[in-house]
């Protein structure tokens, strides 16, 4: 897809601004970060054409049922397994949501026309490696993970603190391609201290990337039940050698 060839990033981005911004409070929302019909293409393409798999949490551990997988199963299935994720949540760490992984999907050349590719291709590149590096100020990314995620009614990502054993996640990026979302839906990017209580949320809004570094304790809040919208997103971390 054309629009999605050369750079995605909006040229105008005040860099040292963010920079600054995100090593005060240790998060930055990066207004307008792509250019525009970049933006609205991705909106399209995740609104419309994604083949999403389903992922949650049971008490065995993380869960996946895939795309071609998920459209066989029944109605009374599907929420057997959220039930699981709910259960989850209870007693620790969860999660619920629709989900593309982006690098798997490039690696195994899983639906190559899929114009997602392009944006994998991208965010592993020196521009956007090295706009990543200049707003952290950490020298020692190398490349980007990166999924597109769907939350609707009843998903959710409980607090947890993206670390994980094994890989160097330097910082965490969620870019945002919901339109019109409200604040009283859900779906809130939420930070908290080490007390659990929340310290700052950030709403989602059309074309504007959450970046933060880790490890930081944060969440997904529950989207409300009455929501017929999608929160649309491509989400991933900044990574270094591991």
């Amino acid at each position: 897809m054309q629009i999605l060839s050369g750079s995605l990033l909006n040229p105008e981005l005040d860099l040292d601004g963010y920079q600054q911004q995100l090593n005060q409070r240790g998060w930055v929302v990066i207004e307008n970060a792509l250019r525009t019909e970049v933006a609205e293409t991705l909106h399209e393409v995740l609104a419309h054409q994604v083949p999403w798999s389903l992922a949650y949490v049971d008490q065995e551990g993380s869960k996946k049922i895939w795309a071609d997988e998920l459209q066989q199963l029944s109605a009374q299935e599907v929420q057997a397994a959220e039930q699981l994720a709910l259960q989850q949540a209870r007693v620790g760490f969860s999660f619920l949501y629709h989900t593309y992984m982006m690098i798997t999907a490039y690696q195994e050349r899983r639906n190559p026309r899929l114009p997602l590719h392009k944006v994998t291709e991208y965010i592993n590149q020196p521009e956007w490696l090295g706009v990543m590096r200049r707003i952290t100020g950490e020298q020692r990314i190398i490349k980007t993970s990166a999924q597109a995620t769907r939350y609707s009614a009843g998903h959710f990502l409980t607090k947890h603190n993206d670390h994980q054993s094994g890989e160097l996640r330097y910082a965490a990026y969620v870019i945002n391609l919901t339109r019109e979302w409200q604040p009283d839906w859900g779906g809130l990017l939420q930070f908290m201290d080490e007390q659990g209580q929340v310290t700052d949320t950030v709403c989602p809004r059309f074309n504007c990337i959450s970046l933060f570094k880790t490890p930081r304790l944060h969440c997904v809040s529950s989207v409300a039940n009455y929501v017929e919208a999608e929160r649309l997103t491509i989400t991933g971390w900044l990574r270094g050698q591991d």
